[in-house]
This record gives structure tokens, sequence and C-alpha cells, in this order.
């Protein structure tokens, strides 16, 4: 396949660089200059478990994009995305699938802006990954990747992507229940970017709190009931299982969520499409959602504060 990758950072160059070892024909698109000038002349760095290799791998930025694409997999922040794609116009052919594996909700609707529905497939992955530097990633562990497209049908169209990233090594499967996943992990975010950065620590530091369970049900508990108006079903036991499986050290313990990360270097954060995305919702259904208004609240003042 020709596929491009919009929005290059960690994720978005882990996955172009399986998909590229793996036969296929793989554009990194990214907005940052200097990252694209390494990956061209240095080629990509990448380490893992297995020691430090590079990547020969092409790289422009959206205006130098070329010819249309036969797979684009969006990977920008949720706030940028309909910057992305919208420079990226010019991958997008008749045929072209869009697939969407960011954080946060509203992505689908962006999406559809610019390609049909039944055109986009949207997912999740676990797959972790950390970008060093300019052109240089570090790829933590395995994952998975699940993947539905935007309309629920199964086609051969998906059928065929999924095997072309199982063929990357990406554990791919093809279900049902993505939305009950993104959802997931949305509340996954809702909780630990927010919480991580409203505390600047890592991801342990704020599960040592010796009340953090108390805090963790308040902001599900509303998620679940938002969610619910949407026809979707949360089990509350699994989502407090993902959250308070990352606070052991040996798993995501150190972490630092991009969140904090973004509000440390000054970068607007994705609040709008985690939290904030609840909080719509939640008005839209006239559904009472004081803890994850309050959190909406303390992120922006420190994103305002700090702005000032």
């Amino acid at each position: 396949m020709n596929i491009a990758i919009a929005g290059s950072g960690a994720m978005g160059c882990r996955f172009g660089s399986m998909l590229d070892e793996s036969g296929n024909s793989v554009l990194l698109v990214d907005n940052w200059k200097e990252h694209i000038e390494t990956i061209n002349n240095r080629g990509l760095t990448i380490i893992n478990e297995s020691g430090t290799h590079n990547q020969k791998i092409t790289a422009c930025i959206p205006e130098e994009a070329g010819d249309k694409v036969d797979l684009l997999i969006v990977f920008t922040k949720a706030m940028h995305t309909e910057s992305m794609v919208n420079r990226c116009q010019k991958l997008i052919g008749e045929n072209t699938r869009v697939v969407t594996l960011q954080n946060g909700l509203g992505n689908i609707e962006t999406l559809e802006k610019y390609v049909p529905r039944n055109r986009i497939i949207a997912g999740v992955t676990t797959f972790g990954t950390e970008l060093l530097g300019p052109g240089e990633i570090q790829a933590l562990g395995s994952g998975r990747v699940q993947i539905m497209q935007a309309d629920r049908e199964e086609t051969k169209e998906i059928q065929e992507v999924a095997y072309i990233m199982n063929e990357a090594g990406m554990n791919v499967e093809i279900s049902a229940n993505v939305s009950v996943s993104i959802w997931n992990k949305v509340a996954f975010n809702c909780v630990l970017n927010t919480l991580c950065t409203l505390m600047r620590d890592t991801v342990s530091a704020v599960g040592s709190y010796s009340e953090i369970n108390d805090v963790i049900n308040e902001i599900i508990d509303e998620i679940i009931l938002v969610a619910g108006e949407e026809e979707i079903y949360l089990n509350k036991d699994s989502i407090m299982n993902m959250i308070t499986a990352v606070f052991d050290l040996k798993m995501s313990g150190n972490h630092l969520p991009s969140m904090h990360q973004d509000m440390v270097n000054r970068r607007k954060t994705e609040i709008d499409f985690l939290n904030g995305a609840i909080v719509k919702k939640a008005d839209l259904y006239q559904i009472s959602v004081p803890v994850n208004r309050f959190i909406v609240h303390l992120i922006k003042m420190m994103e305002e504060i700090r702005g000032n």
C-alpha cells in the first residue's frame, strides 16, 4: 500500500516505520521542520529492547505531500486534526481510507468533513512510544490495535487494512466493540492525563494518594452516565482495573502523560477532547457532571495563567 502518516510524532513514526519495514511505501507527514529534515538527512532512529537502529524513510511537511495514497493514518493531537487533514487533502483520493487511532472524542466527526463515513476507520491502540528528539523515538514494548469502520460495516476494505497492519506486527483486531474501547481510553485519559497535570507528577505518584479510588470513582461515574446516553455501556470495574494497573512502576508508573508535557512546554492541551468533550455531551443531554466540569476549569486556568 501507499501509506501516509498525518502527524508523525512518537506514535506516527513508530507505526510508519513498522509499515515501511513490512514492505509498504510510507510517507511521514509532520509540521516540525527540524524533525522532518533530520529524518530525511539521517534517517529515523528507533530505540527498542533490541537496541538502536536507523531506518531510511521519507518525510515532509503537509504542503509538500504529493500523490494520493491508499491509506492515511492520522496521529495528530485531537485539536490539530482538522488543520492537518485540511493541509493533507492532496493525499486523499476517492478510494483513500482514513484511519484515526487518536485519543479523545470528536475525531470521527472532524474527519467526516473530508471523507465519507464509510471510508473512516476508527480505533485504539495500546502501543507506547516516546519522542526523544528530532528524528528519534523510543518504542516501548509491544501492543495491540482495535479497529472498525465508522459506519460499523465490516467490508473487504477494512479487512485489507487489518491484513496490512498485521503484516507489520500490529496485532490488529476488527471489533464491533471499538466504540466501547474508545470511550474506555477516553475515561482512562480523563483521569490520568488531568490528575498528573494538575499534580505535576508521575502516574505512580498520583496513584499513591490514599483516597485515589474515591477521586477516580467520581470522574468515571459521570463518564459512564454520559456514555449511556449515547448507547455505549461501559464496565466500571474494567476501567478501574485499566487505570490502577499502570500505577505499578513496572508498568507505566514513571510516565508523565502528554497533557503534562504539553502544559510544561506551553502547548495547548487536549482537555476539550477529553473531560471537555464529556462536559459538552452532558450539557446536550442535560446531565450534571460537576467533577469533570471542575477539572476542565482547572486545566484551562493553568493554561491561561501559564499563557499570561
